[in-house]
């Protein structure tokens, strides 16, 4: 092991520049240190979430958003552009159908859209939470 993964340093111990750098970017406390510069790290020991600091915002720290720790964040973004896979699908698909479009590997949570590729005509959102759900789009006329 060594510092970066959790050791303790000792004295007399040599520790590249590099590390160093590393660590001194990256603060663990339950509030952030008065000389944080904007692209740095700060880890809250108080609600285990990361920030970083923004740069030109006056010091104002924004939260880096983490799978297990920001379930309380409803991000907003200005816009989402979604991937749309183009599948033979039937009229609505099957979960057999959905799963060759987008993967064995699908979580729950999972959102993707899919077009038949035979009509190249309506266009399907489908959710996957413990089993695919399906809303059908047709073109505008």
């Amino acid at each position: 092991m060594s510092i970066l993964t959790g050791d303790d340093l000792v004295l007399g111990t040599f520790v590249p520049y590099q590390w160093l750098n590393d660590i001194k970017n990256h603060w663990r406390a339950s509030a952030a240190p008065a000389d944080i510069v904007p692209g740095m790290l700060f880890s809250d020991s108080d609600d285990d979430k990361l920030y970083h600091r923004v740069a030109g915002s006056g010091g104002d720290l924004e939260e880096v958003l983490q799978e297990t720790k920001s379930a309380d964040k409803s991000p907003l973004f200005n816009g989402v552009v979604l991937d749309v896979k183009t599948a033979d699908v039937s009229d609505p698909p099957t979960e057999a159908e959905l799963f060759a479009a987008f993967g064995s590997d699908i979580t729950d949570g999972f959102t993707g859209l899919v077009q038949d590729s035979s009509s190249l005509g309506n266009l399907w959102l489908a959710t996957y939470n413990g089993g695919w759900w399906v809303i059908e789009y047709t073109p505008a006329a």
